[in-house]
């Protein structure tokens, strides 16, 4: 496995390992952490935790998983999220069908997190950082459709900074 992906604005790491059109990501998420709220419209996640425990959001509904758990099985167009509420490192695992473009969303989200291009939440810190969130929103709908900001407010910032080039 190739050296982890370093989230610093969601205090997470990502490690990859394709495995035909699909794809294991492993998640290191430090106390604090989140993998934001948001939903795959075209792929099936299968997540488990490794070690630890983690906040897991599967729809509305929240609940504390731990290694005894097993899999969560997220369905396409499912909203999910995870959350470390405790006082430490949690290792996640997940299994995506298909993996589509999700290693280079969080490849190139955890590269804009360490420029400071975005707050935590998705929130744009700049001019620069809503040009580059109105691209990456624009590439990537097709593979991951965030919470917040809300439809109406990407596809405006998509409109303004996207497709005219800001």
């Amino acid at each position: 496995m190739a050296e982890p992906t370093h989230d610093p604005v969601h205090r997470a790491r990502y490690a990859f390992e394709p495995d035909g059109d699909n794809m294991t990501v492993d998640a290191w998420i430090d106390p604090g952490g989140i993998l934001p709220p948001h939903m795959h419209p075209r792929q099936e996640e299968r997540w488990s935790v490794v070690d630890g425990e983690v906040r897991f959001q599967l729809g509305n509904r929240k609940r504390v998983i731990t290694p005894a758990d097993g899999e969560m099985i997220v369905p396409p167009e499912t909203k999910h999220g995870l959350a470390n509420v405790g006082a430490r490192q949690v290792h996640a695992r997940c299994y995506v069908v298909p993996a589509l473009g999700l290693r280079d969303f969080l490849e190139e989200s955890s590269a804009a997190a360490r420029e400071g291009l975005f707050l935590r939440g998705g929130i744009p810190r700049g001019l620069r950082g809503a040009r580059w969130a109105a691209k990456f929103l624009e590439r990537h709908q097709q593979d991951v459709v965030m919470s917040f900001p809300p439809p109406f407010a990407v596809r405006a910032v998509i409109a303004v900074f996207g497709r005219s080039g800001g």
